[in-house]
């Protein structure tokens, strides 16, 4: 072997591409933080704060964070002109993440009348950051052939979210429990797509461009759709006695399940421990506590079954994740955008970093083709 393919990282694997301050992974221990601070004390707070502690750097006092939930509010109305031709393109029934790529660079269209006093650049990204809400709920009224519900007048990140959806208040757990599950979302590293976010922005391509080829490095199963694929992996297992055969299975043919493992993580996930006890919280109708049982056997399942190998397999956070979701009432195809609207704001705090010491990212390859030859005799 070459000693330059010796050098190859497939899939970039240990590589240190950049440097960041926005979150930072202890995969040995098993802990995750945000700007210096543990995911586990972030997700008693309010989705706003955090978000603004990711994407600004800091905890924003009361002033402020009631003049970024103002923002997000004002900001998150769609104009009716953009609604009606996203409802429009949402009837083609494909998959919402699809949808929400296709439009992700024309919500930023007819902005608000209101600012954060950030460059035009980071306004935009802002601006579609904010109206994910509103065009999922849109996408999702759409495939549902009804009306979109009227506009909430809550300013609160999840309570909107959620009644834009359903169109009736939501309680204050769902509240809490869907913005703690927003917040474990919101970043992680140089994953997959949030790199994709920092390879567009180094060409100094537009914010909008940067988070629109996020969202579809996102609806990738190996990365943010393994949420609805773990569900869907839960309801073919369907009883919790059957999990030790389906691992089994799983194992002995090669099978990947979705949810199941993190490259990042040495040890558990401390994401999934913290959403399993959020599906805990939620999981009050049979059909979804059953699947609480299921995928919690199938967890066990694994750790049992690859204790011996060289690396246990345990769950991540998209493992439990759908649970959570389907008892607040987002169905299995919107698990993905919803993850995304939480995400978008990591991936913007990453655009702004990379502007600040921008250098195109441009690796090498290591060619393995035929050798250079002629087309004459």
């Amino acid at each position: 072997m070459s000693e330059s393919l010796q050098h190859v990282h497939k899939g970039l694997e240990g590589v240190i591409a950049d440097t960041t301050s926005v979150s930072l992974i202890d995969g040995d221990a098993g802990r995750l933080y945000y700007r210096g601070y543990a995911v586990e004390e972030l997700a008693r707070k309010r989705f706003a704060e955090v978000m603004h502690l990711v994407v600004f750097g800091t905890l924003p006092d009361a002033d402020r964070l009631q003049e970024v939930e103002d923002y997000l509010w004002i900001a998150g109305r769609l104009p009716p002109e953009l609604a009606a031709s996203l409802r429009q393109i949402a009837r083609h029934g494909e998959h919402p993440m699809a949808t929400l790529q296709a439009i992700t660079t024309l919500l930023a269209l007819e902005p608000p009348a209101v600012s954060l006093g950030r460059s035009p650049q980071e306004e935009e990204a802002l601006i579609v950051a904010a109206r994910i809400p509103a065009a999922i709920a849109t996408i999702y009224a759409a495939l549902q052939d009804h009306p979109e519900h009227p506009y909430p007048a809550s300013r609160r990140y999840g309570e909107r979210y959620l009644q834009l959806l359903h169109g009736r208040q939501p309680s204050p757990i769902e509240v809490s429990v869907f913005e703690s599950a927003q917040i474990l979302q919101l970043d992680h590293g140089f994953n997959a797509s949030t790199f994709t976010a920092r390879v567009v922005t180094s060409t100094l391509a537009p914010a909008t461009s940067a988070l629109s080829a996020a969202m579809g490095a996102l609806y990738g199963p190996l990365h943010g759709a393994a949420d609805q694929q773990a569900l869907e992996m839960a309801l073919e297992v369907g009883q919790p006695e059957r999990a030790r055969e389906f691992v089994a299975q799983c194992l002995a043919s090669g099978r990947k399940v979705m949810g199941m493992g993190h490259r990042e993580y040495r040890v558990v996930d401390p994401r999934s421990r913290m959403i399993r006890a959020l599906a805990q919280q939620v999981a009050h109708r049979p059909e979804h506590i059953q699947l609480l049982d299921v995928l919690s056997a199938v967890d066990e399942a694994f750790i049992e079954q690859t204790r011996e190998k060289r690396r246990t397999l345990r769950a991540n956070l998209e493992f439990y994740k759908g649970v959570v979701y389907l008892a607040l009432g987002i169905p299995k195809e919107f698990f993905t955008a919803s993850f995304a609207a939480a995400r978008v704001f990591g991936w913007i705090a990453h655009v702004m970093e990379q502007r600040q010491d921008n250098r195109i990212i441009r690796p090498t390859a290591h060619y393995v083709g035929p050798a250079p030859r002629s087309m004459t005799q």
